[in-house]
């Protein structure tokens, strides 16, 4: 299958495809796509939906790495970004609640 149709079954966009074949993670023979790799595209959107890096997908791939391993890095990863969202969202309640305003925002 030609690039165009790889952008069809996974959703991504030339540039992405692109960007995957340019960090190694794709390599398909003369522009030509198989199913294996529109596959292999599906697999790396899964995990960079998991926020995994680039770098940490070349590895899991490769071997150099086990998948559970890199997910539970993430995991922690993960629990840090709840908090801070936890926090933002009780701090964003306060201001509504309080109905503050830009001169009277205490910042402490």
């Amino acid at each position: 299958m030609n690039i165009a149709e790889a952008e069809r079954r996974t959703g991504l966009t030339r540039a992405n495809i692109r960007f995957y074949e340019k960090e190694g993670l794709l390599t398909p023979t003369r522009g030509d796509y198989t199913e294996d790799d529109v596959q292999t595209l599906r697999k790396i959107m899964l995990l960079r939906r998991l926020r995994l890096s680039v770098p940490d997908i070349r590895a899991i791939e490769s071997g150099a790495k086990a998948l559970p391993e890199a997910a539970a890095g993430q995991l922690d990863v993960l629990q840090g970004d709840i908090r801070e969202s936890e926090q933002a969202y009780a701090m964003c309640r306060a201001i509504c609640e309080d109905r503050a305003e830009w001169n009277g925002l205490d910042v402490d």
